[in-house]
């Protein structure tokens, strides 16, 4: 993936360096040193490889174009699937306490809160208050559509 640039770069910057020059490796009092003239006392001539040309650079550069672009895509498509499941997970946690039946204690609350929106209803419509009285009437709509909702058995 990226070690095709980095090796292209290296033989580059190898290849600047020895050029069309030999490379000699001398060994003197047990000492190994690299040099680019021959050795006085012995040593061997190392055999290095001619430069990329600037057609296989020009093409490892876009291998790892390519490289970069495909990892690119890669993490952005992982997000996208860390994120839709968090939001899954999310719904289904909602979705789970939606349908958990409620507790008798919430139920008796509904209950209690219903009969006291009855009781005002009632006494805005003996005042002879109407708007209140409608506003009074919606309450309880709601009200009873959370009791439907929340399973808590028949309304009397």
């Amino acid at each position: 993936m990226i070690k095709a640039p980095l090796i292209a770069a290296l033989w580059l910057a190898a290849a600047t360096q020895a050029g069309a020059q030999s490379l000699f490796k001398c060994t003197v009092d047990g000492k190994v040193t690299y040099q680019s003239m021959a050795c006085a006392k012995g040593g061997e001539t190392l055999d290095v490889p001619p430069p990329p040309t600037a057609a296989q650079v020009k093409a490892a550069q876009a291998r790892a174009q390519e490289d970069r672009e495909r990892m690119e895509q890669l993490a952005a498509r992982n997000r996208a699937q860390r994120e839709q499941r968090a939001k899954d997970e999310e719904t289904a946690t909602q979705t789970a306490a939606a349908n958990k039946p409620p507790a008798k204690a919430d139920c008796d609350k509904l209950r209690s809160q219903r009969a006291d929106l009855y009781g005002q209803r009632n006494d805005n419509r003996r005042a002879g208050n109407l708007a209140a009285m409608g506003e009074t009437q919606k309450s309880i709509d709601k009200l009873e559509g959370d009791y439907t909702k929340a399973a808590c058995g028949p309304l009397d």
